[in-house]
């Protein structure tokens, strides 16, 4: 079960193995059972062929009334057998599914979490990901179903063939070679209908994305004012269209294929019950095999042209999901990703020393040969214009992307040596865009520290400015927050990001990262989070990013960002007199604020 998901390929052998891994109890029982009950139609033949015998000796008088009962106890045998063990069998796999999605899709999750972070901003691997991940604990049954019904089907079908053959050998054999185009019908159809999947998943993921955005509360006021509703179902019902026409015409061909074979193993079916016919006349062949033989030709047409011949069509759109699933194992990860963070680490310098970054797919380096220091205990501020990589900093320093060139390092020991659970330990962070969680006030703050006392967690958010917020709750702190909670309360912009303050506050990381960390707040508001700045603060490391440079006035060290390199750096009056653009930045937005607010 442990390495469902650690081979580096999967073929043909894993539409079966997958489940058995997954489960041994329920492979079991989903493939031995197909096997056994594909004898059955074998069974019900030659059941047929002696009760229509006995019937016909039983009319002229050579056998007894008796001589039926025991074919007829094996027809109703096979009737009930049908009938109480697909109630049965409907339970187990009712049972399976639930513990498959128990275990699989735990396994799953896991396994996306680790992912590098670079894939979470590819297009592609987006893509991949949708046709993947939703369906992985089902597609482990389906896998294993669609072999097991074909091999089912093929031991149902070689027990009529046999018994045709044994009757009339050259018409098994024509029915067998009637199956192969078939069986190549099947094939290529499946494959089709995997590569219309593929094709369609980039359309169909925007058309969700865009149902989204027209059905959720978070739009409505916009919805509402700009009234773009009628412009966004038009989008969404272009994608929708789009992707439905895409998947209608590879089910049609591949229907009229079907249809065709269909049409052909018919013709072949009656050319071998009219050449049986004159066999059956002139005595050589039993009048109840004839009939018998004739039911098991029509069934096995039909099972040739359309069971079996679906069957291979879905096994080929399984094993073409497989070679998806291959290019999701093989995404690059961090086998560690998911640790908890390591308490109690601390620094005394982190040094960048000539770092050069250009995110993946782009020739554009972001940074350019940027170096500068970080002092223990010290505050920070980086400035500059937008794409200027103040954020790309803080993307760097928490381990989001490692593909820089140059150095950072930690009391010299290089970033990149760091384990996942000593970067989520070195830095707590204020993402510009932070998460909002659908659970409690309180629990929104806690997530920031899995072990934090709620004493901690209480002080966070008084001193995080949530005070009045927390008063006018009905529940208080411990409110469910959005409104998928029946009294559930939202919170405004501003509300929001003291939430995300606070979040950072109750971990005790050295260094706290605080990217744009007021940018839903008004200059009153973002005024009054500055005054609390040096309880924020206190005792740690602090590194602002921030277009707003109210806050520049609280860093000891200013770095200013431009084409990737640091081109200026000091304090605040030290910048201001080099005149520079700092100076021409901060001039710029200094009617925001009065001597009285910033400081």
């Amino acid at each position: 079960m442990k390495d469902i998901l650690k081979k580096p390929k999967y073929g043909a052998a894993d539409l079966i193995t997958l489940l058995w891994k997954a489960s041994p109890l329920y492979a079991a029982v989903a493939n031995i059972y197909p096997l056994l009950a594909a004898l059955l139609p074998t069974v019900s033949i030659l059941a047929a062929a002696a009760f229509i015998d006995a019937a016909l000796d039983v009319a002229a008088g050579t056998r007894p009334p008796g001589a039926v009962a025991a074919p007829i106890a094996v027809l109703l045998a096979v009737i009930l057998h049908d009938y109480s063990l697909r109630i049965l069998l409907n339970l187990v796999n009712a049972k399976r599914t639930i513990f498959l999605r128990k275990t699989l899709r735990p396994a799953l999750l896991k396994r996306v979490a680790e992912l590098d972070y670079s894939h979470i901003e590819n297009q592609d691997t987006a893509d991949l990901l949708s046709r993947v991940v939703p369906a992985f604990d089902t597609r482990v049954v389906e896998c294993n179903q669609s072999v097991m019904s074909l091999a089912s089907s093929a031991v149902s079908a070689a027990g009529i063939i046999v018994t045709i053959t044994l009757s009339v050998w050259w018409a098994g054999l024509l029915i067998v070679a009637a199956a192969v185009p078939l069986m190549f019908i099947g094939k290529k159809a499946g494959e089709n209908s995997y590569a219309a999947q593929r094709e369609t998943s980039k359309i169909t993921r925007r058309a969700a994305y865009l149902s989204q955005v027209i059905t959720d509360r978070e739009a409505v006021e916009e919805r509402t004012v700009f009234g773009y509703t009628d412009a966004l179902n038009e989008r969404y019902y272009e994608r929708s269209h789009a992707a439905r026409k895409i998947q209608q015409r590879v089910t049609f061909m591949n229907f009229i294929k079907q249809k065709a074979g269909g049409v052909f193993g018919s013709v072949i079916a009656v050319c071998v019950m009219g050449s049986m016919l004159p066999s059956a006349l002139n005595g050589s062949l039993d009048y109840g095999m004839f009939v018998a033989l004739s039911g098991g030709i029509l069934t096995l047409v039909s099972q040739l042209s359309w069971g079996i011949n679906s069957q291979v069509e879905e096994i080929a759109k399984q094993k073409e999901y497989l070679n998806d699933l291959t290019k999701f194992v093989g995404l690059s990860a961090s086998k560690d990703a998911t640790a908890l963070p390591r308490r109690g680490l601390d620094f005394d310098e982190i040094e960048f020393d000539n770092v050069s970054f250009s995110y993946p797919g782009t020739e554009k380096l972001v940074l350019d040969g940027a170096s500068f220091t970080i002092e223990r205990g010290r505050h920070y501020a980086f400035v500059g214009v937008n794409g200027a990589g103040k954020t790309t900093v803080t993307k760097l320093l928490t381990g989001l992307y490692t593909n820089y060139t140059g150095e950072i390092r930690v009391d010299g020991r290089e970033l990149r040596d760091f384990s996942q659970s000593e970067l989520k330990g070195l830095s707590a962070c204020v993402f510009q865009d932070f998460a909002r969680i659908g659970f409690s006030l309180y629990d929104n703050i806690a997530v920031g520290a899995y072990d934090a006392d709620e004493a901690v967690v209480l002080a966070a958010a008084e001193t995080a400015g949530l005070g009045e917020t927390i008063a006018k709750l009905p529940g208080g702190i411990h409110t469910k927050l959005l409104k998928i909670y029946e009294g559930g309360a939202d919170l405004s912009g501003g509300e929001w990001q003291r939430v995300a303050i606070a979040r950072s506050l109750v971990n005790p990381a050295p260094l706290r990262i605080l990217d744009e960390p007021t940018a839903a707040l008004d200059p009153l508001s973002e005024s009054r989070v500055y005054e609390r700045f040096e309880e924020i603060s206190k005792g740690r490391t602090t590194l602002f990013i921030s277009h707003r440079l109210g806050s520049t006035k609280l860093a000891d060290t200013i770095f200013v960002l431009s084409d990737g390199k640091i081109t200026e750096q000091g304090g605040h009056a030290g910048l201001m007199r080099q005149n520079g653009l700092y100076a021409e930045m901060f001039r710029s937005q200094a009617e925001w604020y009065t001597e009285s607010q910033i400081l």
